[in-house]
């Protein structure tokens, strides 16, 4: 019986690379790396968490070129000086032990803030990095001598393959772009030639250095979403003048220097699924080197792509930082254990916008391998009570049954998932769903748990079961203002996702989370006149998750139609709608049918407290020791707690 997403594990050969099968690890940059851009421990053990699940090739991102780069740029691999050759090739060496191929991903940054000041600002003219209009031709010599010592390095390290970074506003790819590229010599825009010359003198360079010893992968744009960019047929016209010179396209779209399309690169929860298929499988019937494509593509969506011949294999991180075992798993036909991702983006908002190193939202070890390193196994197996089945709860018990203790798992209602099960519900949640399923389905089946449902843990009966631990996974209490009362105007907004009560036709949410932009979306695509109200001013709506997911979703409001109020603090419900206050201490009233609250959630210490004297190790988890409650806070503190007890 053939395996489900069984062509993904046929293997496919890449130039001079033959690889086990059709899954690689796009690149990414982790933020490991020491100060001074060489490979250490954590970059070294984040990658075999990765490559030891089965994956054909991982991709290190972000390995910049350039020569003698100041001290202010690090925990990037500095591939434009020798002494990184040295970590790399044990790397490379940590790599191979597990059958895995490794590229290397090459791009130049720029070395010169002052020539942002010198561009040309007018309408429609992007800022990138580096753009080719101010460049001399020293400089754009100098920038392929740069790339070509670069992938010599890399070679002499023990390399598979190199992907030479031309998208999302990248160096090569600017050149191509008559909206970027205002030049009027050879490297110009007035024939197809002169505006791929660049490119194809890059990868000549680089072909010299390397000849046949490693593949050579180009990442491109087929969209970059951007009046005046090129056209997809422009594009296939550019890979046709390039494809000699590489082993494989990878197509991707989006412009990291414009917020608005950032989210493209690394879709969010809100988006469709394999956004760039369509446009990979037209370049795929048009050229003749092998296709790659990313994306948020799904499995389904990867294999049937495969099998149709659309493309050739897939390119994803998020996914396998997710589950580093997805192939694997595949492997094994037990593709329904797979974690899902969420496409929350927190590993994109801890390295690009906190300089953090990587972590995951649904995966606790993702970038945390060296904290957990030669931890020893338990001394003894233990009895431990976990209280609350929700994300919280289910990981910690998970894990602790993982480590060998015998758990009682207590759940008050009929379900596992608490807070999950809202959060799941709108359409657009179809990730949450997946993973909410996902994470109850793996409590169920772990023999190590006990699962009772409609069960209320009261400390006397913790007490009575003499559990040697007990870990409290209660959750949190939303915040009601006082002054709501009884009002029949007011939902707060757990019961408006679930529908278990109604809304009018004229709905304020107040409280402009992430939950809140969450249910004003979900509320406006029912139909509803929403205003969206917050005592942060407007610029701030949607904070509270990854910058990514905020751009997106206030995108999506504004599309919608909902109503921005910032400023405005929330002080009664009334018979005719809201009444708030402003900056200037004024009152001011909104009309509406109801008032959807989304403040936020309070931890009941005092029922926490109930369990202090009921075991030797009493723990809190998730919502119930936080001030903000957060997927991530849930199963980050789940996994400790039932890692460590």
């Amino acid at each position: 019986m053939e395996k489900q997403y069984g062509s993904l594990i046929t293997p496919i050969q890449i130039g001079p690379m033959k690889l086990k099968n059709r899954v690689s690890f796009t690149p990414v940059w982790p933020s490991f790396a020491t100060a001074d851009g060489y490979v250490n421990r954590e970059l070294m053990e984040w990658t075999r968490d990765i490559v030891k699940g089965g994956c054909a090739c991982i991709n290190i991102g972000c390995g910049t070129v350039n020569r003698n780069l100041p001290k202010e740029i690090t925990h990037l691999l500095r591939m434009g000086e020798e002494p990184v050759v040295n970590g790399l090739s044990m790397l490379c060496d940590l790599v191979h032990m597990y059958q895995c191929k490794i590229g290397m991903e090459l791009f130049a940054i720029n070395l010169s803030p002052a020539s942002f000041e010198e561009r040309d600002k007018k309408e429609g003219k992007p800022v990138v990095e580096i753009d080719p209009t101010f460049l001399t031709k020293e400089q754009i010599q100098n920038f392929i001598q740069d790339f070509a010592d670069a992938a010599d390095r890399a070679m002499r390290s023990g390399v598979d393959s190199l992907v030479i970074h031309g998208a999302h506003g990248q160096l090569p790819g600017c050149f191509l772009s008559k909206v970027i590229n205002e030049r009027t010599d050879e490297y110009g825009t007035d024939s197809m030639e002169n505006r791929a010359r660049f490119t194809n003198e890059l990868l000549a360079a680089i072909r010299e250095k390397v000849g046949n010893k490693v593949a050579i992968e180009y990442r491109i744009n087929a969209n970059d979403m951007i009046p005046g960019s090129p056209t997809l047929e422009e594009v296939i016209e550019f890979v046709k003048l390039i494809e000699d010179k590489i082993d494989l396209l990878h197509v991707s779209r989006g412009m990291h220097s414009i917020q608005n399309l950032a989210p493209f690169i690394n879709q969010p929860i809100y988006f469709d699924h394999g956004i760039n298929l369509a446009d990979a499988a037209v370049i795929k019937a048009a050229v003749n080197v092998p296709v790659t494509v990313v994306g948020s593509v799904s499995l389904q969506q990867a294999d049937e792509a495969i099998r149709e011949g659309k493309i050739d294999m897939v390119s994803m991180a998020r996914s396998l930082m997710a589950d580093p075992d997805m192939v694997k798993h595949i492997r094994h036909d037990s593709a329904s254990r797979i974690r899902p991702c969420i496409r929350c983006n927190n590993c994109i908002q801890k390295t690009h916008y906190l300089l953090a190193p990587i972590r995951c939202t649904v995966n606790p070890l993702l970038g945390m391998e060296s904290l957990y390193f030669n931890t020893p196994a338990p001394a003894e197996k233990k009895k431990i009570a976990v209280i609350g089945g929700g994300p919280a709860g289910m990981e910690a018990a998970r894990t602790a049954a993982q480590r060998g203790h015998k758990v009682v798992l207590f759940e008050k209602s009929d379900q596992l998932g608490g807070v999950l099960k809202l959060a799941s519900i709108p359409d657009f949640k179809a990730d949450i769903k997946a993973y909410l399923e996902w994470t109850v389905r793996e409590t169920e089946a772990e023999n190590n748990i006990e699962i009772r449902k409609n069960v209320n843990a009261t400390p006397e009966l913790i007490a009575e079961g003499n559990f040697d631990g007990v870990i409290v996974a209660v959750g949190a209490n939303p915040i009601i203002p006082s002054f709501v009362g009884e009002s029949n105007r007011v939902v707060w907004v757990g019961d408006a996702e679930t529908g278990r009560v109604e809304t009018g036709n004229e709905i304020i949410v107040a409280g402009a989370g992430l939950t809140g932009c969450e249910a004003a979306l979900a509320q406006r695509k029912k139909g509803k006149k929403v205003t969206l109200v917050d005592m942060l001013p407007e610029e701030n709506f949607g904070s509270g998750g990854a910058k990514f997911n905020q751009i997106a979703i206030i995108n999506m409001l504004k599309k919608e139609g909902v109503i921005f109020r910032g400023g405005l603090r929330l002080i009664s419900v009334g018979d005719a709608g809201a009444v708030f206050k402003d900056k200037d201490n004024e009152n001011v009233e909104i009309f509406c049918d109801t008032v959807v609250l989304s403040l936020g959630v309070h931890a009941d210490s005092s029922y926490v407290d109930q369990f202090a004297e009921c075991a030797d190790d009493v723990l809190s988890i998730g919502d119930c020791n936080t001030k903000q409650g957060t997927l991530y806070h849930a199963v980050h503190t789940g996994h400790e707690a039932g890692y460590f007890i």
